[in-house]
């Protein structure tokens, strides 16, 4: 669950333990999240309970998030802070589609859809789906496990690892038109298994890229393409799903060659990236990272 929660770093932790004065609360410990979150940690009405409070680069908290919680808590939260998050866009089923890695330099792109009907939303809303950029890695975990039980054979993945990657974009030389490739194979496996008219996307590139890459059976549903799609339910699924395998690709690339790949594409970037080059060179590099970023050549010009 998402909740609005705006204020100074200084005040905030204050602010939030304030909501429960004279409740059934116990305290258990805070811990950093990242450079901009904040766990806190406890039990309500005898329930554990764990929420994160992430602060913008001012220093002001922009949401809290409800990692884990009881129902007490959940209604408890809604009640004092009301709740944001998705919400059904298109009242009929539907597939949403959404990718993870697209800006990471190392780890693959991972393209993810699932299938949703109306009456998924109430399942949808009690395991706290949202945009998964607003969850923990450990909520995005979490969150994509309950997803594969429920949903099962209504979720598609693409994975494209680094190397095949290379290769296509080296073939392809459009970023967006890679997108709209993996979009348009997660659409289409999708409809061998489940009737469907709507599909919903996050917009990237021209339209015409995703009609293009779509096939028969693609071509004959409507895809609305549209910015903030993850505001969606559908599209906050595929989000979490498409995340939670880029996180456990990224961690099995690590464990392969002994050395922990970050996330995104950030000043420590260029400092692993440099070691893993002198290391294990260029050949190498193209099987753990996307070579057309800007990175490589800083990576390549240092050495």
């Amino acid at each position: 669950m998402v909740y609005t929660f705006l204020y100074p770093r200084t005040e905030a932790v204050a602010k939030f333990r304030s909501l429960f004065v004279k409740k059934a609360i116990e305290w258990l410990g805070e811990e950093r999240v990242g450079d901009y979150g904040l766990r806190l940690k406890g039990t309500f009405c005898g329930e554990a309970f764990s929420v994160v409070i992430y602060f913008n680069k001012k220093g002001v908290s922009t949401k809290l998030v409800l990692e884990k919680g009881g129902k007490a808590l959940k209604l408890f939260l809604r009640e004092k802070l009301g709740e944001t998050g998705p919400r059904l866009l298109i009242p009929e089923p539907h597939i949403g589609v959404d990718e993870a890695g697209k800006g990471d330099y190392f780890g693959p792109l991972v393209v993810a859809g699932v299938f949703i009907r109306p009456e998924d939303v109430d399942f949808l809303k009690e395991i706290g789906v949202a945009d998964s950029k607003k969850l923990s890695d450990q909520g995005v975990k979490k969150i994509a496990g309950e997803l594969c039980s429920y949903f099962k054979d209504k979720i598609n993945l693409v994975l494209i690892n680094p190397q095949k990657y290379n290769e296509l974009y080296a073939r392809i030389n459009n970023l967006n038109q890679l997108l709209a490739w993996g979009h348009a194979r997660v659409i289409e496996n999708l409809l061998l298994r489940v009737k469907c008219e709507r599909v919903i996307i996050d917009q990237f590139g021209k339209k015409s890229f995703i009609e293009a890459a779509l096939l028969k059976k693609g071509r004959q549903v409507k895809v609305k393409q549209m910015p903030r799609a993850e505001e969606d339910y559908a599209v906050a699924a595929a989000s979490i799903l498409a995340r939670d395998v880029f996180l456990a690709r990224l961690e099995k690339l690590g464990e392969t060659y002994n050395l922990k790949f970050p996330k995104g594409c950030g000043p420590r970037i260029k400092d692993v990236g440099r070691s893993f080059l002198a290391e294990y060179g260029k050949l190498e590099l193209a099987k753990v990272a996307k070579l057309h970023f800007r990175t490589t050549q800083e990576i390549v010009d240092f050495l």
